[in-house]
């Protein structure tokens, strides 16, 4: 029976961490009708990898660019790939940690109806390969409307990039914005929650890698770059909903202060 799902998955000299982040996938109780891995322009060994993982799986397939351009255009490949009903990304140096990730994620889907998203709780691991569990109460995790709680950037990091999504609205939404290399994921995350409801099932579902992108990234630059990307957001409302905005982001990083002299 199909799953209706594709997963995407975008690589870039990972090839030490691909076959796990592929297993973790074809592991799933829900396994996906097509696993996308789109490479872009890896001078590791990466391409022998992925040769290998597609031989060994026949619902991996594979697309190579000639040159890198980033993960937002790499993804954006593997969104214009995709021809199941559903599809959900993951970088190639993640995985998923819990065989029912994505079972979860489209039940929620079906028990929700209309065009909801889904996610799961991420933990992460070190480098070396230390499990950092992050899990916090089920009240934390955004669910139904969260425009406004994202915007705010209350709890805005319980949403990560590997929900599962339809693709339809994935693509009406432009995909990602390839002129940003830094908060992509948390821009479209606000378009796309100007019109969908979000959903967490409460588990875990997906390992993040720590010791890259934003951990990477000087604070001041990210602040800088997050910051942009919500005066812009700011932007489209009205005078009132845009105060009610201003005043409840300026209240949580009040308190945020607070705590941090505490």
């Amino acid at each position: 029976m199909k799953s209706g799902l594709t997963v995407v998955v975008p690589n870039y000299n990972k090839a030490g961490y691909l076959p796990k982040c592929i297993e973790s996938i074809e592991g799933q109780t829900l396994r996906p009708d097509a696993v996308i891995i789109v490479d872009d322009g890896s001078t590791d060994d990466s391409g022998s990898i992925i040769d290998r993982l597609t031989k060994r799986y026949p619902n991996v397939r594979a697309f190579y660019k000639a040159e890198n351009s980033g993960v937002s255009n790499t993804r954006n490949i593997g969104l214009s790939l995709t021809d199941t009903e559903f599809v959900t990304f993951i970088d190639a140096d993640d995985h998923y940690c819990n065989k029912r990730k994505l079972e979860l994620e489209m039940s929620l889907l079906k028990e929700r109806g209309g065009d909801a998203i889904a996610y799961s709780v991420t933990c992460f691991i070190t480098p070396e390969g230390r499990r950092i569990m992050k899990k916090k109460k089920a009240s934390y995790y955004l669910n139904g409307n969260v425009y406004d709680d994202l915007l705010i950037t209350r709890k805005w990091d319980s949403v990560m990039r590997d929900y599962v999504i339809r693709t339809e609205t994935l693509k009406e939404a432009g995909g990602y914005n390839e002129k940003r290399s830094l908060f992509e994921d948390y821009e479209l995350l606000l378009i796309l929650a100007r019109d969908h409801e979000f959903y967490c099932t409460g588990e875990y579902g997906t390992v993040y890698t720590e010791g890259a992108g934003l951990s990477a990234v000087d604070r001041n630059y990210q602040v800088k770059m997050q910051e942009e990307i919500i005066d812009s957001e700011l932007k489209r409302l009205d005078d009132r909903h845009r105060k009610k905005i201003l005043l409840n982001r300026k209240l949580l990083l009040l308190k945020r202060k607070i705590r941090s002299l505490i």
